[in-house]
């Protein structure tokens, strides 16, 4: 509407200026024929240009008829542009005269523009006072005036702060009159710079909400309080200027107050006739009443007259207040007290049972050592004869006798080799049992123990028809060598027991930081449900052959695994073979060049022809049946009873090419002191070969530092010459390697040997 009176006022200015124009050439052109007429005179010459005149005047008079018609039909436009803005304009005005809201209108200059009556009500302006002031100018006016609440303690400040507002319009600013009024304002920039402001009475939104949430405060109030005056313990709250403002009955009755002491507005001092309150204040010099420890949570229990212990917790609320506590802890105390007192009493009682299982567990333990100590003892006493019988036995098995004895003699070694076997399991098994099978840890090249074990068992296999296999191996473990080799001598021993034919496999595979040593074998296998019963003890399988044993081996395996924290590994196929291993942690010393593979054994062609051996042993039977069983081997054997006895038959006979003694002699001595006596005075490495019924850590350690062997009693005659055909090829190669010409020693040739 604006554009549309705009344009008419221009159409019409331009009109005006047409006719005005057209005018002056009019009045130009008649001057011009009147001067022509006075000064020429010529009629003919007046009438032509008194007819170009006619002509002229004509077109002119045409023109301006329809400059004229133009100009009446924009003027009809004008009035009718004029009469639609007045029209709109009024209407516009109307408009914001009867909007309840407050409107104002400010220009570029943000002096005030339109305004309506509301407005005007607000802020109390006159109709001459309103327009041309500027928005400032009726701000500070009604701050001076005292209107605004805010504005009445530093009207300059909240000038600042409501022109900040006004030139950075965003979310609605609110502002409480003092006559009670609340308006709310929201304002906008037009294009050209201006502002528009809506100026809403929100007074009954106010209102209704204070009184909404004051009933929401009173049902709060009220549940607050009936909260509290459920609760078991009391509870007293007193605002920043220590007054009471909220209690419960239970408050009341813990502190012993007077009901009529307590009410709202109780002054803190009031009520310090308590000890529970003076117990958390404290009055200064100048008599205010200032908390303990302010500003911190204070936590103390009061014991009140009568015996009553209350539990007194004060903490301070944002506000500068406190709240308190006050919990009646009497039962607890008692029941603490009563607790103590049984705990001493419990304490006392666990001390006596304690000493009492000390003194159990000691007598336990002395009894597990003797009874240790006895099946040693016993072990050794009995092992001592069986031996004996053993190698006995051995001896004659060696001789050709009459097919109905060998089933005889058979089956006598067979027997002591069973009761061997179970007196040997018998005493590991109590000794794992008690606890007193010590183990020494350290890293050791599993080649050497490999060795070992291929010397102790190969000619076993080969009496068997079997082919015994070892493979080398060049990294070093961590464990007890000791038990390890007792781990390995059990599974090699059960494999070739139960191997009818084929071969059993020893060797390694590395699984990440751990060596799997393991014993493969070709034998019966044992089925997959009745490979968890094996490691019980006296527990074979029925259909494992005549020769079994007695089912303590894998016992012991398995004990002795527990005992070093070793996993075992099975794996087994029923009549195709089996797998027993112990995963080993790798050792430090990973790079150990294995021990050289001893040479071949066979049953008879395995070097033992005309090899001396000294035997030393106290039991004169014993000396007999090894006399026996070494010369059926074809050895040249010397006996002696004692160390004295070894150096004169040796001093006789020349030096011998092997030493067998049993480890304990008469009189306290051992037989490790007599190999080394042979070997003083011999010259040079003689191989020594301790046996004994001695099972102890203590002496496998000795006769290991001593660089001897061991055997253990009863003596096994297919280990002994295993071990004896080892000791003597590596001896040989040895002296080969000495000596190019491969002679024979000098005292040998001597003897005549």
């Amino acid at each position: 509407m604006q554009q549309a009176l705009t344009g008419g006022m221009d159409r019409q200015s331009e009109l005006a200026r047409e006719n005005a124009k057209l005018r002056r050439i009019n009045q130009v052109l008649m001057d011009r024929v009147e001067r022509s007429m006075d000064f020429q005179g010529n009629a003919f010459s007046l009438f032509q240009t008194a007819v170009l005149l006619e002509n002229r005047v004509h077109e002119r008079t045409q023109a301006l008829e329809t400059a004229l018609r133009e100009g009446e039909h924009a003027n009809r436009e004008l009035r009718r542009a004029t009469e639609d803005a007045e029209t709109a304009k009024a209407r516009l005005s109307e408009a914001i005269r009867s909007i309840r809201e407050g409107f104002a209108f400010c220009g570029p200059d943000d002096r005030l523009v339109l305004c309506n009556n509301r407005y005007r009500e607000i802020w109390r302006l006159g109709d001459a006072a309103a327009t041309g002031m500027t928005f400032e100018e009726i701000v500070r006016r009604a701050a001076t005036d005292g209107m605004i609440v805010d504005a009445m303690s530093d009207p300059e400040d909240w000038v600042r702060r409501r022109m900040a507002s006004h030139r950075a319009p965003g979310e609605p600013f609110v502002l409480q009159f003092r006559d009670g009024r609340w308006l709310q304002i929201s304002e906008r920039r037009t294009e050209d710079g201006g502002i528009v402001g809506i100026y809403t009475d929100i007074t009954e939104i106010k209102i209704s909400e204070t009184r909404r949430r004051e009933h929401e405060l009173a049902e709060t109030s009220a549940l607050l309080q009936a909260t509290l005056d459920n609760l078991s313990q009391g509870v007293s709250v007193f605002d920043a200027s220590q007054r009471l403002v909220a209690w419960n009955n239970r408050f009341v009755e813990l502190l012993g107050l007077p009901r009529t002491l307590v009410f709202r507005g109780t002054s803190l001092r009031d009520v310090m006739v308590s000890d529970c309150i003076r117990r958390q204040f404290t009055v200064d010099g100048s008599g205010h009443v200032r908390p303990i420890e302010p500003g911190r949570p204070l936590e103390l229990e009061h014991e009140a007259p009568g015996g009553r212990v209350l539990e007194i917790r004060r903490n301070t609320m944002p506000d500068g207040g406190w709240v308190s506590t006050y919990t009646d802890i009497t039962e607890r105390r008692r029941a603490a007290l009563e607790l103590q007192e049984a705990k001493l009493n419990l304490e006392r009682r666990v001390e006596e049972r304690t000493a009492e299982l000390r003194a159990a567990k000691a007598e336990a333990e002395q009894a597990n050592l003797s009874k240790t100590k006895f099946l040693a003892a016993a072990s050794h006493d009995l092992l001592q004869p069986l031996n004996a019988a053993r190698v006995f036995m051995a001896a004659l098995a060696e001789r050709r006798v009459a097919p109905a004895n060998r089933r005889l003699v058979d089956s006598t070694v067979a027997a002591l080799e069973g009761v061997d076997e179970l007196l040997t399991a018998l005493l590991d098994i109590s000794k794992l049992d008690a606890g007193v099978m010590h183990t020494e840890i350290g890293d050791f090249p599993i080649a050497e123990l490999l060795s070992a074990m291929e010397g102790e068992h190969a000619m076993v296999a080969v009496s068997k028809g079997l082919r015994l296999t070892v493979k080398p191996c060049r990294l070093a473990v961590r464990s007890d060598p000791r038990l390890v080799g007792r781990i390995l001598r059990n599974l090699i021993s059960n494999a070739i027991r139960y191997t009818p034919s084929g071969r059993i496999l020893v060797g390694c595979r590395r699984r990440g930081d751990r060596l799997l040593v393991g014993v493969w074998d070709t034998g019966v296998g044992i089925p997959a449900d009745k490979q968890e019963e094996i490691f019980e003890e006296f527990r074979r399988l029925n259909d494992q052959g005549r020769d079994r044993g007695m089912g303590l081996g894998l016992a012991i395996v398995q004990r002795i695994a527990r005992r070093l924290g070793h996993p075992l590994v099975v794996r087994s196929e029923h009549g195709r073979g089996s797998l027993f291993g112990i995963e080993l942690p790798i050792g430090q010393d990973a790079a150990v060049r294995p021990a050289r593979r001893p040479l071949p054994m066979l049953p008879r062609a395995d070097g033992m022809e005309g090899a001396a051996v000294l035997v030393i042993d106290n039991e004169v039977s014993i000396l007999e049946g090894m006399a026996a069983l070494l010369g059926g081997w074809g050895c040249q054997v010397a006996v002696a009873a004692t160390a004295e006895e070894a150096l004169e038959r040796a001093a006789q006979d020349g030096r011998p090419d092997l030493i067998v003694a049993d480890y304990h002699l008469d009189e306290g001595r051992i037989g490790l002191d007599a190999i080394a006596a042979v070997q003083r005075a011999c010259g040079g490495d003689l191989p020594g070969i301790v046996v004994t019924a001695d099972h102890t850590a203590e002496v496998q350690a000795a006769v290991k530092a001593a660089g001897c062997h061991l055997l253990n009693k009863p003596l096994k005659a297919g280990r002994l010459r295993s071990l004896m055909a080892h000791l003597l090829a590596k001896a040989r190669t040895a002296r080969g390697a000495a000596e190019p010409d491969g002679g024979e020693p000098l005292r040998r040739a001597a003897a005549g040997r």
